[in-house]
């Protein structure tokens, strides 16, 4: 009975084993039926059932890691496809519950906080991830999700410590890396310089307004207390590190630990980071300055900014608080972490490092150093790409630098470059210009059916013959000769380096020609010269394109040249192209012009232009169109509608009152209204556009319109825009908004520091009640840019046509030391100049002191090492945050000046005759426009030349005093013609000396400026402004005997008036020009002259002041200041141009001048500007 009891169950044992067996492989089966399932659900795009099954997979805490993370990272895509990222986070903290103990699932969320979108919106005083449809605040959980993922991490690590040994030490490793990865916030360490903070782990910090996108720029590493640049020590352990940056450093040494093969790679990774911290590299933004540039000399660079007299322990790098050279200790030393890595045995791990060090000595144009790293690399791992980057530091090259067309019979010069080779051979073939251009009609004329651009190209020569080996239009070899180089060497420290050098060639006749040069065991390069003797200018006249063609040398016209007109267009037929060609030749007039008409027919074709001559002179324009329109001149004549509400900022429930002024602005005109009495629609639109208020209202005598809109409670936030209806208006906004509790302000000094001192300025946060802001931290930066806001006279016409508009005095920067003391005119209006992007000086973010204030230094040595004659602005931007998460921001400015103060002189006319009386204004005054009171000498210095170079006699001087403004005045006699400078030498009370002058001409008898230099072309007209019936004498000046220059009046729009063709006897003449009543506000001369084989064009405003209708108010407050509840009264004063008492209407605002700082500023604009601020 009990052998049977045993057998039973020994039977019943192995059933039971074989049904358990038999389970577990049925429920791998399901398992990988329900992966498959999962991903063909995701393949074909059915998301919402693909995130249901993995759902179920992740409930499963029996499955392998791989297949949970793989389920886990499926899952997410779903939810983004989806559109249901608000859901995310609820599913990751599932997950993370569900596995707690299973380190790399927690890495994987953890990589999910960092790589999914941290953008979203607050809903009803939730956080939504993702889009919203509704709209509603922006904000974004980016610090939030770094610091869940460092929780993470940190658990995950937590996890395999608390294992008796090391399981998957490369998985560990890998979690390591991840960890520290995610300390660093990204691999291009843009944020590093958060690492200074110790992020507090314990809890997760709140969501941030806003998107929260990274301006891409690379801040300065961070400066400690001391003074010195932040480096991170490496921590004994996690909890004894005292910032992120030795939490980093601690998360790769376990790396090292935990898979020692890895410790090279874990000192690359360092390396890395210690040279994008302190690297040369983070200068690249002054590569101008200290990129490969080519040297003039043989003169070495010397300073403490001279990368290549870098020891291996120093660098030159820019740091939160700007540009410092200094030594780095050798544990945080890139170079030295390189060279420990070259010290291994294994090839696999030196080549990076070899690699990065020769990269680095090339960045600090150390060269000599680079090749032997370069050479060390192409050992160890042999390529191409290394051997050409050897040969790009160590071969023989050289190449032209970029010319522009010469005249022909003066010498032709051209640039060349190079490094390392001793000796050049030059050769010089001309170009068969007339072959090619007739090559290029005849393609055009045989109607080709498929189109080749490239047959046509005229400009680019030099690729047709180099890069196409197009060798047919390759004439005879005109020239060959040699030259001898000088590299710089190892004496000057300066091995490898580029010189530069201005070569003579033999080239004297008219043409192209291919220029080739060949380096003596070097490379080979060419560039296209063209000396010209003949150029061809176009303009557009009304109705027709003029042509004018002038010797390019001399500058007179060229009467009698044949021009030949070839143009061609062509049209798709069916597949092909269908050319038209049209051809056909005129001769120029005795002022050498010829005219093409812009009519219909000729406006389908591009053109070239071919100028040829009986006694061979030879040129060609184009190809280019033509386009036809007529002469317009532009006239003021707008209906303006002025606003003014009487704040710029409303809460919802207040009362908006507004009042319009509708005017016609044209110059013309009286000043009755011509609207008074008419009636108007006045709407108001929302942020949403939408309409929301409408009235009919009538003006009154002075075009005026008022009302009042009251703002309901539930009115959208944001900009409204309240307009007379097809007229126009202005804007105001409604926001919740809550005034300041406190301010920031910048104590910065009163007057300019000189350049190459440092700064202090204190950025101070306060309390309106008047206590300083505390437990804040500040963020600043500071800005460098140029500072070129020369300061000129004012003058009554200023609000219109800007400081300085009468100033026609010329710019001779060729003048020996005209740079010093002269004055350039402003930068006309229509040229625009791209804007100098300011440079970050410095960027910190630190804790704000005891007394609310903040001390920022600004060391402006580095300005004066690249920029020694340029005055500097300093712009200081400070956002203090306070406890309450408040923000406030605030500015300054720090103006650093070059020298202590400017002086500038001036005359009342342009020019002047024999016998005028001569009106001169001296001012001095600091860069920030504090006059200097001084004594000063003032001197006529008398010009003459003696080979091209000016040689100065003084004729005259007078002892001159600045008064309290800074200025003084003095007449004197233009007693003989001629050229004159005048020079202003003031001392002020510090015994600093600066000088301001003035070029100035007199004409006297026979005066033609034969015996004087001026610039290639220049327009100076005798007055500041003109009215109708007076005349204009134009003085117009070259640098050019006999030169002839077109003169164009009234151009409009691109469309020019006939021209008037004026020869010079000698280089200056005058020509009067007559001013007509539509010449209000201003016209334009233009004027353009050939000579020297270019092209001179100058363009000179002529201001004609409109009728005054400017009205002149005075307000007068009752006291300086108030104290709150006090009664103020204002008194306002109208007069008109006269002095006379103004009748009219007024209308009066009154409002905290806090409200615009959240509106952003008044939004009333000045109404002399809105309505007659109007120029050609």
């Amino acid at each position: 009975m009990m052998i049977r009891n045993v057998i039973f169950l020994t039977l019943l044992c192995s059933v039971a084993f074989v049904l358990f067996f038999d389970t577990s492989y049925l429920q791998a089966a399901d398992q990988s039926d329900a992966f498959q399932a999962a991903e063909k659900l995701i393949n074909d795009g059915n998301f919402r059932e693909a995130l249901t099954a993995y759902r179920e997979l992740l409930q499963n805490q029996e499955l392998e890691s791989a297949e949970i993370i793989s389920s886990f990272q499926h899952a997410s895509k779903c939810f983004q496809h989806l559109d249901q990222l608000a859901d995310l986070d609820t599913f990751r903290e599932s997950v993370v519950q569900t596995h707690p103990r299973n380190w790399q699932v927690l890495s994987a969320v953890a990589e999910s906080y960092l790589h999914m979108p941290h953008h979203g919106y607050q809903i009803a005083g939730e956080f939504r991830r993702g889009r919203h449809r509704g709209g509603g605040k922006v904000m974004n959980a980016r610090q939030r999700d770094r610091v869940r993922a460092l929780q993470l991490h940190l658990q995950a690590l937590q996890i395999i410590q608390r294992q008796n040994s090391q399981p998957g030490a490369l998985e560990s490793r890998w979690l390591s890396h991840q960890f520290a990865h995610t300390l660093m916030y990204s691999n291009s360490y843009q944020e590093s310089w958060r690492l200074q903070v110790l992020t507090d782990l314990s809890q997760l910090p709140d969501y941030d307004e806003g998107w929260h996108h990274h301006s891409g720029q690379t801040q300065g590493a961070p400066i400690g207390a001391d003074d010195q640049p932040v480096v991170y020590n490496l921590p004994s352990s996690w909890q004894s590190a005292k910032n992120d940056g030795e939490r980093w450093r601690w998360a790769l040494d376990q790396a090292a630990i935990w898979h020692p093969p890895h410790k090279s790679q874990v000192q690359l990774i360092r390396a890395r980071f210690l040279q994008s911290q302190f690297g040369v590299e983070t200068l690249a933004q002054y590569g101008w300055w200290f990129g490969r540039s080519a040297l003039q000399d043989n003169k070495a660079e010397t300073g403490t900014y001279a990368l290549h007299t870098l020891g291996q322990n120093e660098t030159i790098a820019r740091l939160a608080t700007g540009i410092r050279r200094f030594e780095l200790p050798p544990e945080h030393n890139p170079i030295k972490i390189y060279q420990e890595i070259l010290a291994q045995a294994n090839p696999y791990k030196q080549y990076p490092a070899a690699s990065a060090l020769a990269t680095l000595f090339e960045n600090r144009r150390q060269y000599q150093l680079a090749v032997e790293y370069w050479t060390l690399c192409q050992q160890l791992n042999p390529s191409q790409h290394i051997k050409e980057k050897l040969d790009q530091i160590q071969a023989n090259w050289g190449r032209f630098e970029p010319i522009m067309s010469q005249p022909a019979g003066q010498g032709a010069t051209v640039d060349f470059r190079f490094r390392n080779g001793q000796r050049v051979e030059f050769t010089a073939h001309r170009i068969e210009e007339r072959q090619l251009l007739e090559d290029v009609k005849s393609y055009l004329k045989k109607n080709p059916r498929k189109w080749d651009w490239q047959q046509v190209q005229l400009e680019n020569l030099g690729h047709r013959l180099v890069v196409e080996n197009q060798d047919k239009y390759l004439g005879k070899e005109i020239a060959r000769w040699s030259l001898d180089l000088q590299p710089l060497d190892k004496s000057t420290n300066q091995q490898h380096f580029d010189r530069r050098i201005t070569v003579t060639t033999p080239l004297q006749e008219p043409g192209a020609y291919l220029i080739t040069s060949k380096m003596d065991e070097g490379n080979t390069t060419s560039i296209v010269l063209w000396l010209s003797d003949t150029a061809i200018v176009k303009k557009r006249l009304s109705g027709k394109t003029m042509y004018y063609v002038a010797d390019s040398v001399g500058g007179q016209p060229i009467a009698d040249c044949n021009m030949e007109f070839f143009g061609y267009w062509y049209e798709r037929k069916d597949k092909d192209l269908e050319f038209h060609t049209k051809n056909f030749s005129e001769f120029t007039d005795a002022n050498g012009l010829v005219a093409l008409p812009s009519d219909q027919e000729n406006h389908r074709y591009d053109w070239v232009a071919i100028a040829t001559t009986t006694d061979g002179r030879f040129a060609h324009l184009g190809f280019s169109n033509i386009w036809s329109q007529e002469y317009q001149d532009q006239q003021y004549k707008q209906v303006k509608v002025f606003t003014i509400t009487d704040r710029p900022v409303y809460r919802p429930e207040q009362k908006v009152q507004f009042k319009f002024w509708v005017r016609h602005a044209q110059y013309n005109l009286d000043d009755k209204s011509q609207y008074a009495g008419q009636s108007f629609r006045v709407e108001l639109h929302d942020p949403k556009n939408k309409k929301v208020f409408s009235q009919q209202l009538t003006a009154d005598a002075y075009g005026g319109l008022e009302g009042e809109w009251q703002i309901p409670a539930e009115a959208l936030l944001g900009q409204y825009r309240l307009n007379v209806a097809r007229h126009g208006g202005g804007t105001f906004r409604i926001e919740e908004y809550k005034k300041p509790e406190f301010e920031v302000t910048m104590d910065t000094p009163s007057e300019p520091v000189l350049l190459g001192k440092n700064i202090t300025t204190t950025i101070s946060a306060k309390y309106y009640f008047g206590e300083p802001v505390l437990n804040a931290r500040v963020k600043y930066k500071i800005l460098r840019t140029p500072y070129n806001q020369a300061w000129y006279p004012p003058m009554p016409w200023d609000w219109l046509y800007g400081p300085g508009y009468w100033w026609s005095h010329q710019e001779y920067s060729w003048y020996p030391g005209w740079a010093r003391w002269g004055c350039p005119a402003p930068h006309p209006w229509w040229f625009w100049r791209s804007p100098q992007q300011p440079e970050v000086v410095a960027e910190r973010e630190v804790a704000i002191g005891p007394d609310g204030k903040v001390e920022v230094q600004i060391d402006t040595s580095l300005a004066k090492q690249f920029y020694p004659d340029q005055d500097q602005s300093y712009q200081i931007q400070a956002e203090v945050i306070d406890k309450s998460r408040r923000t406030i921001v605030g500015s300054g400015r720090v103006l650093v000046a070059h020298q202590p103060f400017r002086v500038y002189v001036w005359t009342e006319q342009g020019h002047y005759r024999v016998g005028d009386t001569i009106q001169i204004g001296c001012a001095a005054q600091t860069l920030a426009s504090q006059p200097i009171e001084g004594q000063g000498t003032l001197r006529l210095l008398q010009v003459k030349y003696d080979n091209d170079k000016p040689v100065e006699t003084e004729v005259g001087r007078w002892e001159v005093a600045t008064n309290e403004m800074g200025q003084a005045k003095l007449q004197i006699k233009a007693s003989q013609g001629g050229q004159y400078r005048l020079s202003y030498e003031l001392t002020d009370s510090a015994d600093n000396k600066v000088e301001g002058g003035h070029m100035v001409t007199v004409a006297g008898t026979g005066f033609d400026g034969s015996e004087f230099r001026f610039n290639d072309l220049e327009l100076i007209p005798d007055q500041h402004e003109y009215q109708a019936g007076d005349k204009v004498s134009m003085q117009i000046n070259t640098n050019r005997a006999g030169a002839a220059v077109l003169l164009f009046a009234r151009p409009s729009d691109g469309i020019y008036l006939p021209p008037q063709l004026v020869k010079l006897t000698g280089k200056s003449q005058l020509v009067d020009i007559e001013v007509m009543p539509q010449d209000a506000p201003n016209f334009f001369v233009e004027a353009v002259t050939v000579h020297g084989g270019r092209v001179h064009t100058v363009t000179r405003e002529i201001f004609v002041p409109p009728s005054n209708r400017i009205i002149q108010v005075e307000v007068v407050p009752s006291a300086k200041a108030y104290t709150p509840g006090q009664a103020a009264k204002v008194l306002l004063k109208l007069t008109d141009q006269h002095g006379n008492p103004f009748v009219g209407t007024l209308t009066l605002a009154i409002y905290d001048k806090a409200l615009e700082y959240i509106s952003g500023g008044s939004n009333v604009p000045g109404i002399r500007e809105f309505f007659w601020k109007w120029r050609r």
